[in-house]
């Protein structure tokens, strides 16, 4: 699944949290990517400034929806991942053993650890954390192209729970 696939799979309220937080806790990046979704729609950013909260966060997310808005989608979702659900990420790495600075970046990706570590990884996830989050960020994992995990992509396309879909929550 593409990263706009992913965001417009989000439900309004998943993808308003999302914004919220981004508009909270990295203004600059909250507004650099209103400004940009603004010039590609041949828009001012100061008419999407000017909306109420509620109605731009609703705009901005229809539009970080389409395919000529994936890299601004990526871009949002990993801020929010990295910020929001660091602990969760962390906590992933940690079980796979991978090292990472503490704030779940990674430089280098080791070869795929065994399918049962991986499995019994992602359920720890959905035992403790957002379904949501844990989708939004395996499919951001996947999507990565560091190197190449067939067991954690296979499982990211078959799984239901790993493929948001608003009319399942």
């Amino acid at each position: 699944m593409t990263v706009h696939e992913l965001f417009a799979r989000l439900s309004p309220a998943e993808t308003s949290g999302v914004l919220e937080w981004l508009q909270e806790n990295d203004r600059p990046a909250y507004k650099t990517c209103a400004g940009f979704l603004a010039t590609r729609r041949k828009l001012r950013p100061v008419f999407v400034e000017r909306k109420p909260k509620a109605e731009r966060n609703a705009w901005m997310a229809e539009n970080l929806g389409k395919p000529a808005n994936g890299d601004l989608a990526a871009e949002v979702l990993q801020s929010w991942i990295l910020g929001a659900q660091g602990e969760m990420v962390c906590g992933f790495l940690d079980m796979l053993k991978i090292p990472h600075d503490g704030k779940g970046l990674i430089e280098s990706l080791p070869a795929e650890p065994p399918a049962a570590e991986i499995a019994s990884a992602v359920e720890a996830l959905f035992a403790k954390y957002s379904p949501t989050a844990v989708a939004v960020y395996l499919n951001l994992f996947t999507s990565m192209g560091m190197t190449e995990w067939p067991h954690l992509k296979a499982l990211v396309s078959t799984d239901p729970r790993l493929c948001p879909n608003p009319t399942n929550q």
